[in-house]
């Protein structure tokens, strides 16, 4: 473990330095006027994933068990699918897209052994399958969705990397998973400081799509492990924010040009809110699912905290919804000092109370005695 362990901080600190070094470099504007197909950070991030898929798989120790469960094809399959979905955005053929990329979910489902069922109460082995594959389909496609959200959906990224890291690290999750997660995490942390508000760089929707692709995958192998539940509440903001996107287009018929722009988040910039004490606010709600993430580890039921969870997060988001100050509603340092004030002062009032009627009681009784009339 601890060799395994030291390997894995030198991916993260590598992968980062490379990224950091490979993405200053690329001239972008915020905005661009006209999409260059050689300057969209996607290839460069696709390169560094490939890289650091077949660098890990061949650098990690022989001696780990769990490694003979993997082949290298887990971990670099995943990263050469995102390319053709990449692809598929730049046709701008909707319909073609999904169908393509469901296939490719599909064909990452049925790599998985026939004992593996995600939902054995509900589904059979074959129907369990395809839900699986539109597990990721919908990660996939919700990640992409979240572009434009000043950051969030690279965020969502390492709270997932992060995750699987820690599970690693209590012993859930095998070794060479969680060195997988702190070298992907390692290219996302150099990307999400330089997507976060103001945005000094920016990737195109169908980029982020194939990056929730190596996400999704990433998720299913720790699924493998048994460890779905915990993976499900690192996405919980994810979910939480593409039912709100629905719920908004196909029910409210408040339809944007772009989906984020159906999202809490869009509707919170719209109100008032500034990107970035908002990028912090929800970041925050991240670091809350990071948490909850852990204490799956001792929980009894599968999908109950995943549950509570999204429900969690939708609260905290209706929160944010009632006031054009996300950053005082959301700080933690502010919860600490009401709920000081609030004890101090009700130990205060009550000694004062305490100290009135001590008073009252106290107080002698004086009474005027009553002069006696002289009778005439």
């Amino acid at each position: 473990m601890g060799e395994s362990f030291i390997l894995g901080i030198g991916f993260l600190l590598v992968c980062f330095v490379l990224s950091t070094f490979v993405l200053t470099r690329i001239k972008t504007d915020v905005f661009p006027e006209e999409y260059e197909f050689k300057l969209d950070p996607f290839w460069y991030l696709f390169g560094l994933f490939l890289l650091t898929s077949v660098s890990v798989y061949y650098l990690q120790p022989v001696g780990v068990d769990t490694i003979k469960t993997y082949t290298l094809l887990n971990f670099t399959l995943p990263v050469i699918f995102s390319a053709l979905i990449y692809f598929c955005y730049l046709l701008d053929v909707p319909w073609l897209t999904n169908l393509i990329t469901y296939t490719l979910a599909l064909c990452i489902a049925f790599m998985q052994s026939d004992d593996f069922v995600l939902f054995p109460e509900y589904f059979s082995p074959l129907q369990d399958k395809f839900i699986v594959a539109l597990l990721i389909f919908f990660i996939s496609k919700g990640l992409g969705y979240l572009n434009g959200s000043g950051g969030i959906a690279s965020t969502q990224f390492v709270v997932v990397m992060l995750s699987a890291f820690l599970l690693t690290y209590f012993g859930i999750l095998p070794q060479i998973l969680g060195s997988f997660a702190l070298a992907y995490l390692g290219i996302m942390l150099a990307f999400t400081f330089l997507s976060w508000p103001p945005e000094k760089i920016i990737i195109s929707n169908g980029g982020f799509s194939a990056l929730g692709f190596i996400m999704a995958c990433l998720m299913l192998d720790a699924s493998v492990e048994f460890s779905d539940a915990s993976m499900f509440i690192a996405t919980a903001y994810l979910f939480t924010e593409l039912g709100c996107a629905f719920y908004n287009r196909f029910i409210l018929y408040k339809k944007h040009q772009f989906w984020f722009m159906d999202t809490f988040y869009y509707r919170l910039l719209e109100m008032g809110a500034s990107e970035k004490s908002l990028a912090f606010s929800i970041a925050k709600i991240l670091f809350v699912n990071l948490i909850l993430s852990l204490f799956q580890i001792v929980a009894y039921e599968r999908l109950a905290l995943p549950v509570f969870a999204i429900a969690f997060d939708l609260w905290l988001l209706s929160i944010l919804s009632g006031d054009t100050k996300p950053e005082e509603l959301l700080s933690f340092s502010r919860w600490g000092k009401n709920t000081l004030k609030y004890i101090f002062k009700k130990n205060k009032t009550s000694t004062q109370e305490k100290f009135v009627d001590n008073n009252v009681e106290t107080k002698p009784q004086t009474t005027k005695k009553r002069k006696t009339r002289k009778k005439n």
